[in-house]
């Protein structure tokens, strides 16, 4: 299939025609194309969101696989990478081939899985996962030092340290705190920083560090909504954190969906968890039409930086890549969900100057123009994909 339309190459918008099948197969100036994207779009390489909770198996009803990759395809993700901590745990072969076997059977869009910490005596580093989740819990066992010492595999941090983890008690200097008990790992990555001082610590210690947009944008934990973990910080460094925009690596959307009922439930016992996996890619290329960040470094934060911290060959639009996709197109309109099971978000209403006109996974068209299609994903870290 020829591709033609305005790419973004080599840092710079040109027109150009790529020529793909699940891979890209070549790059020129002219073609006679299979298809034809709006002059008013960007092609850019396929988006990636590195932090995913989708649920399924046992909490199927908060999220499943379908719901969230179509979610994430009209969000303009390629691929998402999706967290252990659901119902059963991820953290030993049966249930990480369970998990798996969902994904192939129903994910619209690229994947991965990360694992839990493994308990004593189960080996998982051998498994085609992403690399393994480290939870605050997880921090003081003898199992997790074994994983950030020996493990070739990405190790990704929840920055907190296990004390009192409490509403009103989640405070920063915890978030901190839990940095120099990995600091010996290899291949660690801080993720949903909060602060300022956790984006610029994370990396004078060699880690790589991503951040959400809820943390930055929305205002303050007033309800069930809006709460999260770690939470949303007050109004003094969440404008501080709007400078992170210029430090993380990635921007990620943590997704974190609950059943509406779990949200009306008082505040002190709903679920901590905010959804907004269709957010991320419209937020960040609307900080750059608004020229708060350049196209470049908005590609970099949902692209080629996830795919370099990752370790995937992906993120860049080149030949012998993989023909993954984002089409951008400059439009205002105001944010919501529509295919997640999540149906109201702490972003419901915000406004944005980008939408996404298409996603292409594999070399197929996973959205267009509003409508996902039904094309089948991959585990881009299984090598027999």
């Amino acid at each position: 299939m020829w591709l033609k339309g305005k790419f973004f190459l080599s840092g710079e918008i040109v027109e150009a025609c790529v020529e793909f099948d699940t891979q890209i197969r070549n790059i020129r100036n002219n073609c006679k194309p299979d298809l034809e994207t709006p002059n008013d779009t960007i092609v850019v390489p396929g988006a990636v969101d590195m932090h995913v909770h989708v649920r399924g198996m046992e909490l199927a009803y908060k999220e499943d696989v379908t719901s969230a990759t179509k979610e994430a395809t009209y969000g303009g993700l390629t691929l998402i990478v999706d967290m252990p901590n659901t119902s059963p745990y991820v953290r030993d072969k049966k249930t990480i081939k369970e998990k798996l076997s969902e994904f192939e059977y129903y994910s619209r869009c690229n994947y991965g899985i990360y694992s839990g910490v493994p308990n004593e005596g189960e080996n998982v580093e051998d498994m085609p996962i992403a690399g393994y989740k480290i939870f605050p819990e997880d921090l003081w066992k003898k199992e997790t030092e074994n994983v950030l010492k020996n493990s070739r595999k990405l190790k990704i941090l929840h920055p907190e340290v296990p004390l009192y983890l409490f509403r009103g008690t989640r405070l920063s200097w915890m978030e901190l705190a839990s940095l120099y008990i990995v600091s010996e790992g290899k291949r660690v990555h801080i993720t949903h920083a909060t602060t300022l001082d956790t984006i610029a610590i994370s990396k004078k210690m060699g880690f790589t560090v991503d951040m959400t947009p809820h943390h930055m944008i929305v205002d303050g934990e007033r309800d069930c909504l809006s709460k999260v973990n770690p939470p949303i910080r007050d109004i003094t460094e969440r404008n501080k954190l709007l400078q992170g925009i210029h430090e993380v690596d990635a921007l990620v959307s943590d997704h974190a969906p609950h059943a509406k009922w779990e949200k009306n439930m008082p505040y002190d016992v709903c679920p901590p968890g905010i959804a907004g996996l269709s957010f991320t890619v419209p937020f960040v290329f609307s900080l750059s039409f608004k020229g708060i960040i350049s196209l470049g470094r908005a590609v970099q934060l949902v692209s080629t930086n996830p795919s370099k911290i990752l370790g995937i060959k992906y993120g860049e639009i080149a030949n012998e890549y993989p023909a993954n996709f984002t089409v951008i197109k400059r439009e205002n309109w105001r944010y919501r969900t529509v295919f997640s099971k999540t149906t109201y978000t702490p972003m419901d209403g915000y406004p944005l100057d980008a939408r996404v006109y298409m996603t292409i996974v594999r070399g197929k068209v996973a959205f267009l123009d509003g409508e996902p299609l039904p094309v089948k994903g991959a585990n881009v870290f299984d090598k027999n994909s």
